[in-house]
């Protein structure tokens, strides 16, 4: 049996084993089976869900778990490792997880380094970038790092950038692109700039360039919102769409995939505290023609 521990702070004192769960946003279901499981212990005694922990108590939880996806023998680059937290650079069009037509994808590669380190656990990624985009995913080794995670994600306090090529030279090197975005309802795989309809959901990019070239711009985004294809749409309805993108009106002169790289990060992890700030070189895809 695996086991994850945490060492509880002040602003726990007096908390139930309970609510301290709820308040890392472990929902139900899994407390449930935290309840039924009688492996928490508080400094190596056992202890149920209700029992009220003290500041410096080390919660420990044991759970049993296995790679729920295929391993397959590819190699990862791995950026960053610590006891809760993975992160690798994933390679331009390979998926994060099946679609159901693809067998290799980026969680089967994850599986055999699991495998190999000895390590049973789920494959959770945080978040995800498209087939073709590039860079930075990352991925949490266990059920409560994963839960505060995935909130984190969802309230933006996790900074995710990217770099982009862009069609020409934009009017502004700086601005924020604050608009709705829907799907298109002509084309299934294909999203835009939907104002006023009721589908749309808030977005929001901010840009900054970083160099002009002659035909095109590399840009810095960071994204408040993390709708599909954001990036690519934003940049599209401007008129400068990302090189490669032939679906959004890009064009592959200079690159045959969407030049899109999730090159940055910045986290803390939500167990030890410790700031982690990633950054993924740029591909060499990216310096042709330049």
């Amino acid at each position: 049996m695996d086991k994850v521990e945490l060492v509880i702070g002040k602003l726990y004192e007096g908390f139930t084993i309970k609510e301290v769960l709820k308040s890392f946003y472990v929902g139900k279901p899994k407390i449930e089976e935290i309840r039924k499981s009688k492996q928490i212990f508080i400094n190596s005694y056992p202890v149920n869900l209700e029992y009220n922990v003290k500041e410096n108590d080390i919660l420990s939880i044991g759970f049993s778990e296995k790679i729920n996806c295929i391993p397959i023998n590819k190699s990862i680059e791995i950026l960053y490792e610590d006891e809760q937290i993975i992160i690798v650079n994933k390679p331009s069009r390979l998926l994060i997880h099946s679609d159901g037509s693809n067998k290799e994808c980026l969680v089967n590669y994850i599986a055999n380094y699991y495998l190999s380190k000895g390590i049973n656990r789920e494959i959770r990624y945080i978040h995800r970038i498209d087939f073709e985009t590039s860079g930075i995913v990352v991925f949490a080794k266990d059920f409560l790092t994963f839960s505060l995670l995935n909130h984190q994600v969802e309230t933006h306090e996790i900074v995710r950038e990217y770099l982009a090529l862009v069609t020409g030279a934009l009017k502004k090197d700086k601005d924020t692109i604050n608009l709705p975005i829907g799907r298109d309802r002509h084309v299934s795989n294909k999203y835009r700039v939907s104002v006023g309809s009721k589908g749309a959901k808030e977005s929001i990019t901010h840009y900054e360039v970083v160099e002009s070239f002659r035909d095109y711009s590399l840009i810095k985004c960071r994204l408040e919102t993390g709708r599909t294809h954001q990036i690519r749409v934003h940049l599209s309805y401007l008129k400068h769409p990302l090189l490669g993108d032939t679906l959004y009106g890009g064009s592959k002169k200079y690159i045959d995939r969407v030049a899109l790289h999730s090159y940055h990060v910045s986290l803390d992890n939500p167990i030890d505290g410790k700031h982690i700030d990633i950054t993924c070189e740029i591909p060499n895809d990216f310096k042709k023609g330049r």
